[in-house]
């Protein structure tokens, strides 16, 4: 199954991009989501968290990172399996941003992914869709008050920008794990379920009263 997703950051492309090379940095703005160990910047374990209801599953596994950096673009490959249940889910992310003005960068993503096991019955598209969707507004707003928080002073002297956004980004992102390992959150489904479910119910009222 497919997803397309995109969003825009109010942020040059360069630090947005630096952002995304950083695992842990980016793995932090993902709700539920959590590195363990990173090899090289390429290749990473972690688990995602998720809950609906009564229900818990943590997906443990591994991904690999491939970057295109002339062309501002990557694929991320992995799998991952829940102990408890033994869902599994495999998935593959298409990336690139595009720059729409000097100040303004777009994110386009492509999402292919295959649940298989208990937990295959939540997955049906129009949902998931919605879920996404979801997680991709939240994942952009985390985005963009990390880069809030890692962007130079006014005052800061001229060439240091970039050099600043780095060191930010860097110490940001080494903090995150800690922050995570001490309150480990899940990705509380039912929530996103039932505000996709209002959405839909709220668009067909709008609709018949036109």
């Amino acid at each position: 199954m497919q997803l397309e997703q995109s969003f825009e950051v109010a942020r040059p492309i360069q630090p947005v991009w630096q952002m995304f090379e950083d695992l842990r940095a980016t793995a932090s703005c993902i709700p539920g989501a959590e590195i363990t160990s990173v090899e090289d910047n390429r290749k990473a374990v972690g688990v995602f968290r998720i809950q609906l209801g009564p229900i818990k599953a943590a997906f443990a596994g591994e991904a690999e990172i491939v970057r295109d950096e002339p062309n501002y673009s990557g694929t991320i490959s992995g799998a991952g399996r829940d102990g408890k249940n033994a869902t599994r889910v495999k998935a593959g992310v298409d990336y690139k941003l595009v720059p729409v003005s000097e100040s303004v960068t777009r994110v386009d993503l492509m999402v292919d992914y295959n649940i298989t096991g208990p937990l295959a019955q939540f997955s049906r598209a129009g949902i998931v869709k919605d879920i996404a969707g979801s997680i991709t507004k939240m994942f952009a707003s985390n985005l963009d008050n990390m880069l809030a928080s890692a962007a130079p002073s006014k005052s800061a002297p001229p060439g240091s920008a970039s050099r600043n956004t780095a060191s930010a980004v860097v110490t940001e992102s080494s903090q995150a794990p800690s922050r995570i390992n001490a309150e480990p959150q899940s990705l509380n489904l039912v929530s996103l379920v039932l505000s996709s479910i209002w959405r839909r119910i709220t668009g067909i009222f709008k609709f018949s009263n036109r």
